[in-house]
């Protein structure tokens, strides 16, 4: 099943650094989220009640649990560029294959946030015609995102269809 996902290419995983600003990144997201809903509970109810505690500990767990599973996603994702194409791979439960043919791309987005920024990293976004044929690449190095967005407007230049 998963050469359905992966087909016999050369593929290009993220950079180890990935995993380290990902899991602060969810872990920053998560701890603001849960104390908003922890602090809502506490003031709408009695400061020592049931719900308090149950809203702490779900908001624990689920916080442990998408830092420990930002590494296994982070490492899920790998891109290949082909001669007429762009594949990106990724997905833990469910798998996701997206082909991204040069001559469609209309735009090549870089973009990155303040923790991001911090690890030198920077999100990679092909814009296609179609909504669904948008595709992601969620961390690279600068220099690697800056590399592989000239490298893709050039290739989607060349191979653009004719007006």
């Amino acid at each position: 099943m998963d050469d359905l996902f992966r087909p016999e290419t050369d593929w290009n995983g993220l950079p180890d650094v990935a995993v380290t600003a990902h899991r602060i990144s969810s872990l920053v997201a998560n701890v603001v989220l849960w104390a908003i809903i922890g602090g809502a509970v506490w003031l709408f109810t009695n400061p020592l009640a049931l719900p308090t505690g149950i809203v702490a500990v779900v908001g624990v767990a689920w916080t442990l649990w998408r830092v420990v599973r930002a590494g296994r996603w982070i490492r899920s994702f790998r891109y290949s560029e082909r001669e007429h194409d762009l594949l990106i791979s990724h997905g833990l439960w469910f798998k996701n294959l997206t082909a991204i043919p040069y001559g469609r791309m209309l735009s090549v987005e870089v973009t990155t946030g303040p923790i991001s920024r911090l690890w030198g990293l920077a999100e990679v976004q092909l814009i296609t015609a179609s909504h669904e044929s948008n595709g992601t690449i969620p961390a690279l190095t600068a220099a690697d995102a800056a590399i592989l967005r000239d490298r893709l407007i050039a290739v989607g230049e060349a191979q653009a269809l004719p007006l």
